[in-house]
């Protein structure tokens, strides 16, 4: 596409230069018809011809070229446009699904610990392999999502012009991406998960806002 742009505008400058060179020779030709001077007269006359078809057909090949281009951007506008609906539609439905099974692995956590007698009693890798278990299909749900929005968010680079930038959607992806790997994924002591899983939400649902 950057190759049609630069060429659509490379012709179109040779035909500006084209013009500007036809108006000299035309010039030259009047000079040598008022002058009677076969030579000069002959050379705007010859001059002016070639020039002509010159800028003929540098425009004609800006216009074609341009045309090409035109094309090309309208094809990655709609492309674009169709992997947003997309991503921006299972965004949500991601992070409301995550935000479920982050709070039914905090639940259940947290009631681990208050069941248990001491710490010694607690063992946090089984209450995190049981939580998991318990909410396998939703986290089989989520990984599954994450896929398919990785090939809307490539969808979208791939499909980047002027009028569309994936930047403003750069930011939830990577957030939404921290809250899943933390939910399918659990780790750390209860407080640091808890903390983790505040921050990651809020910032999830911040940046589905911010686009």
């Amino acid at each position: 596409m950057d190759t049609l742009y630069f060429f659509s505008g490379l012709f179109y400058l040779i035909g500006i230069l084209a013009i500007l060179v036809i108006i000299g020779f035309l010039i030259t030709w009047l000079v040598g018809k008022s002058s009677k001077s076969l030579t000069i007269k002959k050379v705007g006359k010859r001059g002016s011809a070639i020039t002509g078809i010159v800028l003929v057909v540098s425009f004609l090949l800006g216009g074609v070229t341009q045309a090409g281009y035109n094309q090309i951007v309208t094809k990655r506008n709609e492309l674009f446009a169709n992997y947003a609906s997309k991503y921006e539609s299972l965004y949500l439905k991601t992070a409301s699904k995550a935000e479920d099974i982050g709070n039914a692995e905090q639940k259940d956590w947290s009631d681990a610990i208050d069941d248990s007698d001491s710490e010694d009693d607690f063992d946090p890798d089984k209450t995190i392999t049981d939580s998991m278990d318990d909410n396998a299909d939703d986290i089989d749900d989520v990984t599954t999502n994450m896929h398919k929005i990785k090939t809307y968010v490539d969808g979208m680079k791939n499909n980047e012009t002027d009028s569309h930038s994936f930047k403003k959607y750069q930011k939830s992806y990577t957030e939404l991406k921290k809250l899943t790997n933390l939910v399918t994924s659990p780790s750390g002591s209860y407080n640091s998960f808890t903390d983790k899983f505040g921050d990651y939400d809020t910032s999830t649902a911040t940046a589905y806002e911010d686009f």
